[in-house]
């Protein structure tokens, strides 16, 4: 967390910026900045009973992420209606979005040692960055939409371990996207999407089904509902399925809880739960901040914790 502080002194001052004010905007930037932290222990087994006589292993690791990005609202985005947060979907607003992220890891790996084998300890650094390009193109009248994605992500690590020379490697993957849905009201979607991932030797592709809504909840509140199911074509590895659940007190204010489950190989799967918030501190100006745990149904033995908060700024002109 080396930036943590820098970022956020950051995030602050662009907040205080003053703009012009208008219900109508063209264009959305925004910073976001990012902290994680995992850490493992994995036991091995005899006769599936942990036994810590044939050494444990821990693994611990932090990482810091900088998110830049960048939204054309090319047909114009007005917030007249509903969530300010939510504006391109109440507006129909067609947008194509560009981003960039930069960000590094370090992980620790300790073993303890056995009666056979003595104790071990290795490093890794890594720095990755990542590019992204999105498009929604929205047919106002009839309600039909159009998406279109891909993106890009680099790393580059630094092995070291106390019993050999420093190992340098390098990983890209690609992601490409291609969309289809369409308004079944003023506030309610049904989108059709494909995605193949271009990973290595590896290059599955995931079908998946959304579902958003936005309802009124009483004289002055709103309500939004977010739901998602991805297939993969990798027999069960990386099915998903996704909720999120949001509450509007005022147009201006947005918070909230999401859910996810990603199915993995060897019959484990990944559980993510997270909350989020949201203040539009003028009317063009909206500060966020989330948290989010990460739980893996693993192997026995196997014992994985990771968390992640998250602060960010966008502004529309």
């Amino acid at each position: 967390m080396r930036t943590g502080s820098s970022v956020l002194v950051l995030l602050v001052g662009c907040s205080l910026t003053t703009v012009a004010v208008g219900d109508d905007y063209n264009y959305q930037v925004g910073l976001a900045y990012s902290s994680a932290q995992s850490d493992s222990t994995v036991v091995p087994t005899f006769g599936g009973v942990p036994d810590p006589s044939l050494g444990i292993t821990t693994s611990s690791s932090d990482s810091d992420t900088i998110e830049l990005t960048g939204i054309w609202y090319y047909s114009g985005l007005s917030d007249d209606n509903g969530p300010k947060s939510r504006a391109a979907f109440m507006s129909r607003a067609s947008g194509l979005v560009i981003s960039y992220a930069n960000g590094d890891e370090s992980t620790a790996t300790e073993f303890s040692g056995s009666s056979t084998i003595p104790p071990q300890f290795s490093r890794s650094d890594g720095s990755n960055k990542g590019y992204s390009l999105d498009l929604r193109h929205v047919w106002k009248d009839s309600g039909w939409f159009a998406r279109a994605g891909i993106s890009r992500t680099e790393l580059d690590l630094e092995l070291t371990n106390n019993v050999g020379a420093p190992a340098f490697a390098k990983f890209d993957a690609n992601r490409y996207t291609l969309g289809v849905g369409k308004y079944l009201g003023q506030a309610t979607t049904l989108g059709l999407a494909i995605t193949t991932l271009d990973v290595g030797s590896s290059n599955p592709t995931v079908i998946a089904l959304d579902f958003s809504h936005i309802g009124s909840l009483g004289a002055d509140w709103q309500w939004g509902a977010d739901v998602a199911f991805g297939k993969s074509d990798t027999g069960g590895d990386g099915d998903t399925v996704a909720l999120r659940g949001s509450l509007y007190p005022t147009p201006s204010i947005e918070f909230g809880l999401s859910f996810s489950r990603q199915d993995r190989s060897g019959g484990f799967d990944l559980k993510t739960t997270e909350a989020f918030g949201g203040w539009f501190v003028q009317d063009n100006i909206q500060l966020t901040a989330r948290y989010r745990l990460d739980d893996s149904d693993t192997f026995p033995g196997q014992d994985i914790d990771r968390d992640e908060f998250g602060i960010g700024v966008n502004m529309r002109f």
